[in-house]
């Protein structure tokens, strides 16, 4: 297992998963907001990502997955209670985590569930070809936010995996009955904003919170709401998801 970055602080601990051709840099500015406020946070890379494409595109979701158990089962080593966050495919990912193995509480950031363009739907008669230029390195609003470094490009059949995913995560959310945070962008241009909707009311939570962030693209960790974020996650924790209301 690679590690992008961690802290050791405390017992309470969080997991926190990047997105697809995305890297740890996406959710490192909310994991040192955590970190200051003495949460324990580990952030590892998952398969196939910080190197090329071309390894990305011999990876599969349960490759991803796995990237993921393999550090739930590391900060378990130091962390009694353990919380779990993703952006966008980590947040699927952080989902399907959720449904299977006992956190304390999961935060989805602006995560896929449900994709209404008919084009990424029709994406398994497509997955054979090679590549898909993508616009992956947007979705940050805020110009004078720090680059989103991303792989240029990912292959077709990454993009169906992303879609095998998504189709695992939808009918877990009602098996997920730890407390849960769903934050979404209200400017998402990659998820579109319904998704959050789409999960908090699936999900079998008793306390559970949907978060619109007004003024936010996709990558919520670092674009213009960013703080209101990093308080109500810090909250969401502290309280164990009681309340996200600082």
């Amino acid at each position: 297992m690679r590690i992008g970055f961690e802290s050791r602080q405390s017992e309470t601990g969080i997991l926190l998963l990047h997105g697809l051709t995305g890297t740890p840099d996406e959710v490192e500015p909310l994991g040192k907001y955590l970190a200051q406020k003495g949460i324990s946070t580990l952030a590892p890379w998952l398969k196939g990502h910080g190197t090329t494409p071309k390894d990305l595109s011999k990876t599969t979701w349960q490759d991803w997955a796995e990237s993921v158990y393999e550090a739930y089962e590391e900060i378990l080593k130091r962390c009694s209670q353990v919380f779990v966050g993703g952006l966008s495919m980590g947040g699927a990912q952080s989902l399907h985590l959720a449904a299977h193995y006992p956190v304390a509480g999961v935060i989805s950031m602006a995560t896929p569930v449900k994709i209404f363009d008919f084009r990424f739907n029709a994406i398994a008669f497509f997955r054979f070809l090679q590549w898909r230029t993508s616009n992956l390195t947007g979705g940050i609003l805020d110009s004078k936010a720090p680059s989103h470094i991303t792989y240029p490009y990912v292959a077709t059949k990454n993009l169906y995996e992303l879609k095998k995913l998504m189709d695992q995560v939808r009918p877990e959310l009602p098996q997920i009955k730890v407390p849960a945070l769903v934050v979404q962008g209200r400017k998402d241009s990659m998820v579109p904003s319904p998704n959050g909707r789409i999960i908090y009311d699936a999900l079998g939570s008793a306390k559970k919170h949907l978060l619109y962030l007004e003024n936010s693209d996709h990558v919520v960790t670092m674009d213009y709401d960013k703080n209101i974020l990093f308080e109500k996650a810090f909250r969401f924790i502290q309280t164990s998801g009681e309340s996200i209301d600082v």
